[in-house]
């Protein structure tokens, strides 16, 4: 009976456009209900969710990624991918990709990458013969790329959610699979870049502006080394690390730059205090929501259900890639790394698989979910950055999803591709 009334009063409200974190909240209040649990202790479930100073972390990351996007940083960015792959036959959509792989340092989160590269390259693709919604797809295709090259604050939230996993050795899983995700786009555009004739730079730079825009964007590529360096080293916590991060894009952007004014700081501290507000609400509901499901026993349920099915690890890990994308396709990525990650964990902790290992293959589902048609939300994010229909993003986007999904099953079934720089590491 409970577990009725929260899934169906869950889906109900997110079919009426309740938003997620009200939708969890409110359909876990109407599940305890069922079980006459006094209202009081909803408070102090949701209260528990956020009551760790790790947490300090999301407002910090989320601080920093503001301020080097008001302060311009990724116009230094596509003008280094420029530099170095612009001159390959579809020399743009390789720009876009690998500014993707050069900004995921600065805001790891799909959406923000998205937004900042979308807004410059999107048109001036659509200006040398790309059409918008190829150029749209290729966008978000890359933008995948932002959460799984540390530091990543998916990393950090999946890390909070689970618990016992190390946030600099997910850094370093992240790492190589993030890089092969933007070799295999790259593939894909230079594929249908020659079929289509796309342009290629023909211009070269001077030595003069090559040096130009290489420190320029040494001086912004300094914060994810900041970040990852310190947390692996020990020197400081995820936390610290962040705030660093958070002075040295104010030190950069006022003095080096020039670009930020102090009257900027009202509306960063504003979208950083919404932005990071949200993720909190969410942290709070989704523990009350994780709280139902554990007293009506679903975590061992499940377990049991996956041993029962199979006892093979391969086997289990096709079952998960599959429910894992379905996953990504209707719930936004935080929610569903909130509720699911959990649940999760344990069970591929029974079948050995490595907590490292299984961090990486449930994070890069669900990103890639976020794109996979036909209701994944980064589709209509797109779609609205790009002003093109959806039907369209979706055929120009499809190529890159199966490349992705091809990357994926890579990186579920080749441990070494996730595993190789964290061993190393002394993880």
């Amino acid at each position: 009976m409970t577990l009725t009334v929260l899934m169906v009063s869950f889906i109900l409200f997110i079919i009426l456009g309740m938003p997620i974190a009200f939708a969890i909240g409110i359909s876990s209040m109407f599940a305890l209900m069922t079980q006459d649990v006094p209202l009081i202790l909803i408070s102090h479930y949701m209260f528990s969710g956020v009551d760790s100073f790790v947490l300090c972390a999301i407002p910090m990351f989320v601080l920093a990624g503001e301020i080097m996007l008001y302060g311009g940083m990724t116009r230094s960015l596509t003008d280094l991918s420029d530099v170095l792959v612009g001159k390959i036959r579809g020399g743009l959509g390789h720009t876009n990709i690998l500014a993707s792989i050069f900004f995921a340092g600065i805001t790891g989160s799909a959406t923000a990458d998205t937004t900042a590269i979308g807004s410059i390259l999107i048109p001036a693709m659509s200006g040398k013969g790309y059409s918008r919604a190829y150029s749209t797809a290729i966008t978000i295709a890359s933008s995948v790329i932002g959460p799984i090259i540390p530091p990543s604050l998916t990393f950090v939230i999946y890390a909070l959610a689970v618990g016992n996993v190390s946030i600099g050795g997910l850094f370093l899983a992240g790492i190589v699979p993030g890089i092969l995700t933007g070799i295999g786009l790259m593939v894909i555009n230079y594929i249908i870049s020659t079929k289509r004739n796309y342009e290629k730079r023909t211009e070269a730079y001077s030595w003069g502006e090559i040096l130009k825009i290489v420190r320029q964007s040494a001086v912004v590529l300094v914060m994810p080394l900041l970040i990852v360096i310190g947390v692996i080293s020990g020197a400081y916590t995820a936390t610290e690390s962040a705030a660093a991060a958070s002075a040295y894009a104010i030190v950069v952007s006022l003095v080096f730059f020039r670009t930020l004014k102090f009257t900027d700081f009202g509306k960063i501290f504003f979208n950083s205090a919404k932005v990071s507000s949200i993720m909190f609400l969410l942290l709070a509901t989704s523990n009350l929501f994780s709280y139902v499901l554990a007293t009506e026993n679903v975590p061992t349920l499940m377990a049991e259900t996956l041993h029962s099915m199979t006892n093979n690890p391969i086997v289990f890990l096709f079952l998960l890639n599959i429910m894992l994308l379905l996953i990504g396709c209707v719930l936004d990525l935080f929610p569903a790394i909130f509720i699911f990650a959990p649940i999760f964990a344990p069970v591929a902790a029974s079948y050995g698989i490595s907590p490292l290992h299984f961090g990486l293959i449930f994070c890069v589902n669900l990103l890639v979910g976020l794109n996979t048609p036909p209701v994944g939300s980064g589709l209509f994010i797109g779609a609205a950055i790009g002003n093109v229909k959806l039907e369209e993003l979706i055929r120009e986007v499809t190529p890159f999803i199966i490349m992705e999904f091809i990357i994926l099953l890579c990186i579920t079934y080749i441990p070494a591709i996730t595993m190789i720089i964290p061993k190393l590491a002394g993880f």
